[in-house]
């Protein structure tokens, strides 16, 4: 008879390489996982809301949000310019849990937006993940230990930490900057960047320069109008004034208050309201047709909307060969705009289109020549769109995304190359400018999720999205992208640099597109590395979760019927 084997030592013998003992725990049971967020916005906080009540990871999830403001809100605690408001209809944008049954109008402003948000934050206890006036300054990979080295300066002080997965909720429009012209920095006068208000600074009597006609300058214009001694649009170029979205809903096409018995109806009626707000959200995201160049629906609405402009340039044919554009609708972000074209056209207001060359001390001058001696400058001028993170980041091999500046190429979104365990909401060609946008970042938290549930259960330590697949997403969706609008000549942060940039906001489809595709996390597009030398040590010891509950749990539960 042969002598016994021992099986440990027979099996590392033979398989030296991939050889382990087995786990004695549960198929699947999952690690303990750290996870920082940045941005405590609407992203950051249905983060921390389905962690805790839809994928109740909290017992193995140890989760922290880093805001640099002292509340939630995100671009709505920051953005506090006159006339401030959404131009999607209140009633779809909220958290999908939190309907508002209370809304006032169809389209609201911002303050109340921000209440909603703070009120569902509080409901919800979300803030108690969150640490306030903490400014995320650097996340480096340390690729031996698996984890982001994190530095945070909070109210001063720098602090470290680390985390196991590292989110990006910061949002795409929050990185000002003051407009590149020159002599800005010599104007005494009152200067202020539309996202950075000063509340304190009284308009009344004061001549006024707002630079820029996007949606910020199109609402701000009008409120301004109404006070000012005189106001100046300084522009580059006409841009396409809309209807509000799915105002097909509302009485005259125009915004609207609710009545008090509208409200109760709501809230007394659950069934009502979501039948209402469906009725919203399927008009709203019919959008996506009229975005496709010469699709019937973009000929429909190009001659609608040229209708509604001339109608408001009080059918003013010089006027309207000035402001209508000759580019598609759609291709720059549309607004709105109620009260803008007729604020234009006011005593007290007047607008150019020739370019700036330079401010001075006392106003501004243009390239006809002519100078405006000024009392404010409002610069309504956007944001920084190149999707590079705001703190210092380094991935695999000490690689960054400085290649974003010119070029940022993402996966879905919302994975960015070399950059291990690292998801972003609204990254690079995501559909951010048509469809419920409150939805898709639901929907971008819950892909997010199941990639934290599999590398917690599946013994994995990090994973990237392959070279090979990140090239060829993103030649096929530029493909598809040379169908839309956006590439139909306009000035547009949608693109990168110059009017016939490559489109690197907006995604190759419409919302359901995305929501179906994002559906899989498509597992087989990433390359993974593991916690140890065989990847099916997850497996454990032979008997899943459920058989290790208090003994046993129900061992029939897949009978239906």
């Amino acid at each position: 008879m042969a002598p016994p084997v021992d099986v440990n030592t027979a099996s590392t013998e033979a398989h030296p390489n991939v050889w382990v003992p087995v786990r004695d725990e549960g198929l699947f049971n999952p690690k303990k996982m750290r996870i920082i967020t940045v941005g405590a916005g609407h992203a950051g906080l249905m983060m921390a809301y389905k962690m805790r009540h839809e994928v109740k990871c909290e017992s193995y999830v140890d989760h922290v949000i880093y805001e640099k403001n002292h509340d939630v809100g995100g671009t709505w605690l920051e953005n506090r310019y006159p006339g401030i408001a959404c131009d999607v209809p209140a009633h779809i944008y909220t958290f999908s849990w939190e309907p508002n049954p209370n809304w006032t109008e169809y389209y609201v402003g911002g303050d109340e937006i921000w209440h909603y948000i703070k009120d569902t934050s509080d409901k919800y206890d979300l803030a108690r993940d969150v640490q306030f006036k903490s400014k995320v300054l650097e996340a480096i990979w340390n690729e031996p230990r698996g984890k982001w080295e994190i530095k945070i300066d909070q109210n001063g002080t720098i602090i470290s930490d680390e985390c196991d997965v590292f989110i990006d909720c910061s949002g795409a429009l929050n990185k000002w900057n003051w407009p590149k012209i020159e002599g800005i920095e010599n104007f005494k006068g009152h200067l202020v960047h539309s996202a950075k208000w000063d509340s304190g600074y009284d308009y009344t009597d004061k001549r006024v320069a707002v630079i820029g006609n996007g949606s910020s300058a199109i609402q701000i214009f009008p409120k301004l109008q109404k006070v000012a001694a005189h106001i100046t649009n300084y522009m580059r170029g006409p841009t396409w004034i809309s209807s509000g979205f799915s105002e097909e809903l509302t009485p005259e096409g125009k915004n609207f208050k609710y009545t008090e018995e509208q409200k109760a109806e709501f809230r007394d009626n659950p069934a009502s309201l979501k039948k209402y707000r469906k009725d919203i959200e399927h008009a709203f995201n019919r959008f996506f047709y009229a975005l496709i160049t010469d699709s019937p629906e973009n000929k429909y609405m190009t001659e609608e909307y040229a209708k509604i402009m001339k109608r408001r340039l009080g059918g003013d044919e010089e006027l309207a060969q000035e402001f209508i554009p000759k580019w598609s609708v759609g291709c720059r972000r549309l607004t709105p705009g109620e009260g803008y074209l007729e604020a234009l056209q006011e005593k007290n207001a007047s607008h150019t289109w020739s370019p700036i060359v330079k401010i001075t001390e006392n106003g501004i001058i243009t390239k006809d020549g002519k100078e405006c001696e000024l009392d404010a400058i409002v610069c309504a001028t956007g944001f920084d769109v190149s999707y590079v993170p705001q703190w210092k980041m380094q991935g695999y091999g000490g690689k960054t995304l400085e290649s974003w500046r010119e070029d940022p190429q993402s996966f879905l979104g919302i994975h960015a190359p070399d950059m291990p365990n690292y998801f972003i909401v609204n990254g690079p060609n995501c559909p951010i400018g048509h469809g419920s946008l409150l939805a898709v970042m639901e929907w971008t938290s819950e892909y997010i999720l199941k990639w934290v549930v599999k590398l917690a259960t599946e013994e994995i330590k990090s994973f990237a999205v392959k070279p090979d697949v990140l090239n060829e997403y993103n030649v096929y969706i530029q493909e598809f992208l040379k169908r839309t609008v956006w590439t139909s000549g306009c000035r547009s942060w949608y693109k990168s640099g110059t009017i016939d940039g490559k489109v690197t906001a907006m995604y190759p489809g419409s919302i359901i597109h995305y929501k179906e595709l994002v559906e899989n996390i498509r597992g087989e597009d990433f390359d993974y590395k593991y916690n140890g030398p065989n990847r099916f040590r997850f497996m454990g010891n032979g008997k899943a979760l459920l058989e290790l509950e208090g003994g046993h749990g129900d061992l029939s539960f897949y009978i239906k019927k």
